[in-house]
């Protein structure tokens, strides 16, 4: 009888099945956002529950969610990145400088901006190995000082941003029902980090490195490498995330992609992953994006000022991070409840 040996529940109770349940990194954000689309949903169904809206939360979602994914990533390994905003303006103008100054081909156009992006996050990789300052630090210089790059390319002023219509049709423009393509990529780049997190061996050294890099390097795991390659990872999806931009807009301005590393990093903790690494979900994420460009329109909607957005956003990501600390105290923590996340002893195989 199942009940017979209280001490070792089979894996099918309703118990187990519960704790597994706990124990997953996105149960903060789902929980977040069905209470989102329950609450919206009874103070104003006629603006909330329309294909319009819809339209637009997809939009936000996919456009700060692709950053976030690559900022996912880097915090489960425990590190911080900063100047993904900043990557993101940057790399709009390199789509400028590669496109309309060089005159480039489009393709080539995109490959070099998409590259520059990431050689951008790739720097902060090395300075962070080659230093060992926390990744906190040094990410917030290089944001300075690629904005200051990015003020002194573009004097301050918008500059305008031509590409070819078929290019921009593939790269932001509208799927069907007017949903823009930003929706697809933040579909493709969740499933290849979801994969590349679960399935690779790279991925099995992030969260080996997060949860405890002295001993991830004495089982064989390359810290060094993993560390600049997950930065190199994180300036590439900055990168995708302002090439939609820039091209979705057709200008890049000094300030493009001011203030995305906090919102990329309050996605992130809601959908579940630690501040401390070792922990964390792609889909978490995901459902953050979507929780909060759901919470934006809402608040709108319901006819209450911008800053509610910031004030509401605070507060559900320290919620969130009491929520998450609880449950894994209680679930993870424990002899009993190991998190389902690849093993270190896989990492070093």
């Amino acid at each position: 009888m199942a009940d017979a040996a209280p001490t070792k529940p089979t894996s099918g109770g309703a118990a187990n099945l519960l704790r597994d349940g706990l124990r997953r990194p996105e149960l903060a954000s789902l929980t977040g956002l069905v209470l989102a689309v329950v609450v919206f949903s009874i103070l104003r169904a006629d603006l909330f529950l329309t294909t319009d809206n819809g339209i637009n939360v997809a939009s936000l979602a996919g456009q700060y969610g692709i950053v976030a994914i690559g900022v996912t990533i880097l915090m489960i390994a425990g590190h911080f990145d900063l100047s993904v905003g900043t990557i993101v303006g940057l790399t709009g103008w390199a789509l400028y400088y590669f496109g309309n100054v060089l005159g480039l081909p489009p393709a080539l156009t995109l490959v070099c901006a998409l590259a520059f992006g990431s050689a951008l996050g790739a720097i902060n990789g090395i300075v962070q190995v080659k230093t060992g300052l926390p990744s906190f630090i040094i990410t917030l210089a290089t944001s300075l000082i690629y904005r200051g790059i990015l003020t002194m390319q573009t004097s301050g002023f918008p500059v305008v941003v031509k590409f070819p219509e078929e290019y921009t049709q593939i790269i932001a423009g509208k799927l069907l029902f007017g949903y823009r393509m930003s929706l697809l990529w933040f579909i493709v780049v969740a499933l290849l980090a979801t994969f590349f997190l679960l399935r690779t061996r790279m991925g099995n050294w992030a969260f080996a490195i997060g949860q405890n890099a002295t001993a991830a390097r004495n089982l064989g795991v390359p810290v060094a490498r993993t560390t600049v390659t997950l930065f190199t990872i994180s300036g590439f999806t900055s990168a995708i995330a302002g090439v939609i931009v820039a091209v979705q807009y057709a200008s890049i301005d000094a300030n493009r992609g001011t203030g995305w590393e906090l919102i990329a990093i309050a996605m992130t903790v809601i959908g579940g992953t630690l501040l401390t690494g070792g922990y964390g979900s792609v889909i978490g994420t995901v459902l953050g994006a979507i929780m909060y460009a759901m919470v934006n329109n809402g608040l709108l909607l319901v006819g209450l000022q911008g800053y509610w957005v910031n004030i509401f956003l605070g507060g559900v990501v320290l919620f969130a991070v009491l929520v998450n600390r609880a449950v894994i105290t209680r679930f993870v923590m424990r002899p009993s409840a190991l998190p389902e996340q690849p093993s270190t002893a896989g990492a070093a195989s």
